[in-house]
């Protein structure tokens, strides 16, 4: 088995890794992600694809967000006719984004998009979780990553070619959430994978310091947005405005702001009698928003729990039992499609009455779209609060805005944010960084974890190797340093671990090349017999 890192090695950005095995026919793609924060002119086809798409049997997929799905029509359209595994929830999500990135695309279109045979393995009879199932002469096993919802982690297993079973675990991208606190609000926390000869971690976060644990506590994340609210209305009660990603953190917001405004004088009406009300200005989250109704609202039951929401809504929403969480998630998420003011929220930003608006829109990245344009509108305003609430690269308009908040943005530099170019002197609306309270990924606490805990029922195993991946070149060598300090520590239980490897693009792996040794040691006595 060959493993080559085809794109996500050296960047958190267009993940694709590709397995062959001649020997056993297969030929399989892990995820096939688009480049994010490419230079102009250059289109989400580029690079070239390094593979002949017509002998590809499968994709796995591990998650909806673009840059590990965004290349899935050009790969159909390089002449792959084969099915996208995945789960129902990442098939609906991925198909919806697709669809609507194809409005603006040169490169592909809604067909390409519809021809794409996705393929939920969570709704095959008999599937389930953390169990492999045989596909294509290996065997796949799913296991859920808290990323975002349907996001998987995924382990493939073959027969080496002295019949020595191997694995190797692919992460995706791990969420924050464990079993012991899924801190974040809507989902279980992750599982472990079991025996792994080798994994392929992500390694978004490795560069940074473990979060302090009030970054890691439910009530601690909602007194921070009651605290922002009533120093909004201090401050004479402004507009707050926070960019979102369609995909889970604007559905996260939703939740967590819902409950702020039931819960604390943030949800009151003010002294002059105006209402605080929610808005989520965003038509592609509102339809992803869909899904998370219908699959957080599905009654089927894993161990006891709902298969992917978080078990502590009840205690958290101080409600009955799991029956009255689903009423209510029915009614917030319906209240998603009629939450606009009238004349829209630009309008509402500057009509006194309605001023107290907390506006959620896209992108979550402030690199175009409706937020663009709230925030342009609002940067000026003493009264106004820009609230940056998720992962966002240096380079792009939220990350130049964390840099302007931290201080870091040079005074005599314009501030690019879309088509605007902002005298970061003249910036008068507040601005607060609530990235770690939702970052999508998980700690550096989190990675460790996922690579040296294992379940409860794993097997005994020997050492794996692990490829760092899915992390610039700060983070990868973060995540290496702690994962070797880690080992070297011993803790009972631990997975060992016999190699850490920084792989490059385009670099390649065989995966059987123990066994092949193993192979030509025991070949010469066996012809001498």
């Amino acid at each position: 088995m060959q493993l080559t890192f085809l794109g996500g090695a050296d960047a958190v950005t267009g993940s694709a890794s590709l397995l062959t095995d001649d020997r056993l026919g297969v030929r399989c793609l892990i995820d096939c992600g688009a480049e994010a924060g490419r230079a102009p002119g250059v289109p989400d086809g580029a690079p070239p694809l390094g593979f002949d798409a017509r002998r590809l049997d499968f994709v796995l997929l591990t998650h909806a967000h673009r840059d590990h799905s965004g290349r899935l029509p050009q790969l159909h359209r390089a002449g792959f006719r084969g099915p996208v595994y995945c789960t129902e929830a990442t098939a609906w999500m991925t198909r919806i984004a697709l669809l609507d990135a194809a409005k603006f695309s040169r490169e592909y279109s809604a067909d390409d998009v519809e021809m794409i045979d996705f393929q939920p393995l969570d709704l095959r009879p008999g599937f389930v979780f953390d169990v492999p199932m045989r596909l294509h002469g290996v065997t796949v096993a799913l296991h859920r990553s808290a990323h975002i919802l349907g996001a998987v982690a995924a382990t493939i297993g073959w027969r080496s070619r002295i019949g020595t079973a191997r694995t190797i675990v692919f992460s995706g991208d791990i969420g924050g959430n464990t079993p012991d606190n899924p801190y974040q609000s809507l989902l279980a926390g992750q599982a472990l994978p079991g025996q792994a000869d080798y994994m392929v971690i992500e390694s978004t976060r490795g560069a940074e310091p473990a979060r302090d644990a009030t970054y890691k506590a439910f009530p601690d994340r909602l007194d921070a947005w009651a605290d922002l609210l009533a120093d909004s209305d201090a401050r004479g009660g402004g507009p707050v405005v926070a960019p979102c990603f369609a995909i889970h953190r604007a559905q996260e917001l939703w939740f967590d702001l819902d409950a702020v405004l039931r819960r604390s004088p943030a949800g009151l009406p003010d002294a002059a009698g105006r209402p605080r009300w929610l808005a989520l200005d965003a038509p592609l989250a509102a339809r992803m928003t869909e899904v998370y109704a219908a699959i957080l609202g599905d009654t089927a039951e894993r161990d006891g729990a709902r298969v992917w929401r978080n078990p502590h809504l009840a205690e958290r929403l101080g409600l009955a039992d799991e029956t009255a969480v689903d009423t209510y998630l029915a009614s917030l998420w319906a209240r998603v499609s009629g939450n606009r003011a009238p004349g829209g929220t630009l309008r509402a930003m500057h009509d006194p009455a309605l001023s107290r608006v907390i506006a959620l829109a896209g992108s979550g990245m402030a690199e175009g779209g409706r937020i663009v344009d709230f925030i342009t509108d609002q940067i000026h305003n003493p009264a106004a609060t820009i609230v940056l609430c998720g992962y966002a690269p240096a380079e792009t308009g939220a990350g130049r805005l964390r840099r302007l908040a931290a201080g870091e943005w040079p005074s005599d530099t314009p501030l690019t944010l879309g088509q605007a170019r902002i005298d970061p002197t003249r910036v008068r609306a507040r601005i607060v960084d609530f990235g770690d309270y939702y970052s999508g990924h998980g700690d550096i606490e989190t990675l460790c974890r996922f690579v040296f805990e294992r379940p409860p029922e794993a097997r005994p195993s020997g050492t794996t190797t692990v490829f760092i991946n899915h992390g610039d070149p700060a983070g990868r060598a973060g995540l290496s340093a702690a994962l070797s300090d880690r080992a070297a520590q011993g803790h009972p239980g631990d997975r060992m671990l016999s190699r850490v490897i920084l792989p490059s693009a385009g670099q390649a792996f065989d995966l059987d090349s123990p066994d092949n040794a193993r192979r030509e040691r025991v070949m010469p006595r066996l012809r001498t017999t």
